[in-house]
């Protein structure tokens, strides 16, 4: 059977960039405050003009155009998101029509941070199969926060990462997609989440103006204990069910929540923290669009190489985590838009 193979990246960071100078001159923080806790520095915010599918079509379309890929050839288009352009349809048919993919179903999946990861695992063999996909993650987070919980606005940015995936017997070389594990454990769903709009909790003009429910709320020690424990968990255990040693990884991908998460999972794990890739200073933790966009800057860096093993691990609200294995058979064209100007 062919293996499924990423054969190229876009990655979207929209122009708005919000720093933590920014941040304090609205709610009681400081620049120190925000560093010390989270190593985040600044993030990106899409802007009122924006929307999840606008921020979807430019990841998308950047990584067609880097592979010079005709959307018209694709068979699927995948959108992983916690904030969709609407319940309903799928932000994926808006992104579909847009870039032009005429022949290719078009569906959202969800999951949390870890979603990006689980959303490959599940799509992989489509492309083993012989499909062509564009998987992308998007999320426009700070259109969901409450700008008055500073333990909770001073970590989310919004960010758009996409890959074009096919398979390994089409022509195209890229980084081939490994091994995969994914868990979830429903008895946290209490701990990180979105909760407002479903059928459980329906908006009213009361909890608007609460500021209750419609908004990211996490229990932050109890996240954090359970993102470090897990991630580095089922990182060592990917790395064992694929017969590797550490010393065998040549970076660490992980989804980039906050530095202090990062650095506890990179001790816990036992890989050497020039292996860790971190970006989180500069976009802070974009949800299920966090690690294509780290792999994106990684490709524009030219820190990607022929013949390296990469490691993702990932959490989110479910609560559910998950790790993937990723192998560089050749790199992929890739394309990042990251320029911006504070607002």
């Amino acid at each position: 059977m062919a293996d499924a193979i990423i054969w190229s990246v876009g990655g979207y960071a929209p122009p708005h960039i919000i720093t933590n100078k920014r941040l304090s001159e609205r709610m009681d923080t400081s620049d120190e405050w925000i560093q010390t806790r989270t190593g985040i520095r600044e993030r990106r915010s899409a802007g009122d003009e924006e929307t999840t599918a606008t921020a979807s079509i430019q990841s998308g379309k950047a990584a067609l155009e880097a592979s010079e890929f005709e959307a018209e050839d694709l068979d699927w288009v995948v959108v992983c998101t916690d904030t969709p352009e609407m319940w309903s349809p799928a932000t994926a048919c808006f992104v579909q029509d847009a870039l032009g993919a005429r022949q290719a179903s078009a569906i959202d999946l969800t999951g949390g941070c870890a979603g990006f990861l689980q959303t490959l695992q599940i799509m992989s063999p489509l492309a083993q199969a012989g499909k062509r996909l564009l998987v992308i993650g998007t999320e426009l987070l700070t259109h969901a926060l409450n700008w008055n919980d500073r333990s909770t606005a001073v970590l989310f940015g919004d960010g758009s990462s996409a890959f074009l995936m096919g398979p390994s017997d089409a022509g195209h070389g890229g980084i081939r997609i490994g091994p995969g594990l994914s868990r979830s454990d429903g008895s946290q769903t209490d701990i990180l989440g979105k909760p407002y709009g479903g059928t459980r909790y329906a908006i009213t003009p009361e909890l608007v103006r609460e500021g209750r429910l419609h908004t990211i709320r996490m229990e932050g020690p109890k996240v954090f204990k359970h993102a470090v424990t897990m991630m580095s968990d089922i990182g060592r255990r990917v790395i064992q069910e694929a017969q590797l040693g550490l010393e065998q990884i040549d970076w660490v991908v992980p989804h980039q929540a906050n530095q202090r998460i990062i650095d506890a999972v990179t001790h816990q794990v036992g890989i050497p923290a020039e292996r860790v890739f971190s970006h989180v200073a500069r976009f802070a933790n974009t949800g299920s669009a966090s690690i294509g966009l780290a792999m994106s800057d990684m490709l524009d860096q030219r820190l990607i190489k022929p013949g390296q093993r990469l490691l993702s691990v990932a959490f989110g609200a479910g609560f559910s985590w998950a790790s993937q294995l990723f192998f560089v058979d050749q790199v992929p064209p890739a394309q990042f838009i990251h320029a911006g100007e504070p607002v």
